[in-house]
């Protein structure tokens, strides 16, 4: 839905559209499909040496991989893409150079970039979000492609899934359950383990964020109801906490509710930091999908930052960043813009 939502406000923006903003509400929906990234800064990026990268066209990678008996990766990203930022940083590891290097011809594409003709080239491989990587044959088609940052580690072992070079992790966990095991030993480490599989993706074929978003939909699924089988006395604790905030989205999922309800004693377990930033985020994410959708409503979500225990947690962000997105003093503007667009009232 936040995807969808997006789309719509790009089509009714008109001249009320401004960086700043589509700079928040790209990490707004990078949020809410659950693959979180720092923003690292605004600077133009350029892709590090770590990742050998093929100079020329993309006919001439495509024919080089031909004659290289190479597949062919293809890096699409933009300058001021938040999460590309985060893969530049990636891209230096030395180690994800060498897996990526020993495997394929890789080949980089500035999407907004018209002297290398990368508008035309992301057309051409109906590429529209950023970062997405493909993996090529040699006759160009696109056999894979990933679509979100991701950790270099992680990339690796997508990478390793979708080529086949490894069996998905996954796979007998999900046999267990599906069979009926329901062992609450065994249900939270499963959901552990799944909250580190996610942002690879779990569609071994071709990795949309379509296909990702309906694995993340069975996992929340399975979470709510495990939640509903413990008592919140089972479940406050670090582990079940980093379950929570896996699977929760909005203020009034389960997970939230248990963590609102229980905030002290989760800030025991865990740390004020831990507990503060994860619902502040939520709070921020259901307020940016409530004015997307034109639901008024998004200002009870502001006017609850205000009151406990969510105040708490604004308190916690103010005295160490009061200029901090998730304070409701910094939302009202911005937000309001939002919500004016997709109610047709914008000036």
């Amino acid at each position: 839905m936040p995807t969808e939502l997006f789309t719509e406000y790009n089509k009714k923006r008109g001249t009320t559209w401004n960086w700043e903003l589509n700079r928040l509400l790209q990490c707004a929906v990078v949020a809410l499909t659950f693959m979180s990234v720092p923003t690292l800064g605004s600077e133009p990026i350029e892709i590090p040496s770590a990742v050998d990268y093929f100079e020329g066209t993309i006919e001439d990678a495509i024919e080089n991989a031909k004659e290289e008996d190479q597949r062919l990766l293809v890096y699409f990203y933009t300058l001021d893409c938040a999460s590309c930022e985060y893969m530049y940083e990636e891209f230096q590891g030395i180690y994800v150079g060498y897996f990526l290097n020993d495997r394929f011809i890789n080949f980089k594409v500035d999407a907004n970039d018209e002297e290398s003709n990368g508008p035309d080239t992301a057309s051409r491989f109906s590429v529209d979000s950023y970062p997405t990587l493909l993996i090529l044959d040699h006759d160009g088609e696109v056999m894979h492609r990933i679509t979100r940052a991701m950790e270099g580690s992680v990339l690796k072992n997508t990478i390793r899934w979708v080529t086949g070079e490894t069996k998905y992790p996954m796979a007998d966990d999900d046999a267990k359950y599906e069979g009926g095991e329901r062992d609450p030993v065994f249900v939270q480490q499963y959901l552990l383990d799944a909250r580190t599989v996610l942002p690879k993706n779990l569609d071994v074929n071709d990795l949309h964020m379509k296909a990702w978003g309906e694995a993340h939909d069975k996992y929340t699924a399975i979470t709510q109801e495990y939640l509903a089988s413990r008592g919140s006395e089972d479940l406050i604790n670090e582990r079940d906490f980093l379950i929570v905030k896996a699977y929760s989205k909005f203020l009034d999922d389960p997970g939230i509710k248990l963590v609102l309800d229980h905030f002290d004693a989760y800030v025991i377990v865990t740390s004020m930091e831990q507990v503060s930033a994860t619902v502040l985020a939520v709070a921020s994410d259901t307020a940016v999908v409530k004015a997307l959708e034109g639901d008024e409503t998004y200002l009870d979500v502001i006017d609850a930052l205000e009151e406990e225990p969510l105040k708490k947690a604004a308190d916690w962000q103010r005295s160490i960043h009061p200029a901090s997105w998730y304070l409701p003093e910094n939302q009202h503007e911005r937000l309001k813009e939002i919500f004016d667009v997709m109610r047709g009232e914008a000036d």
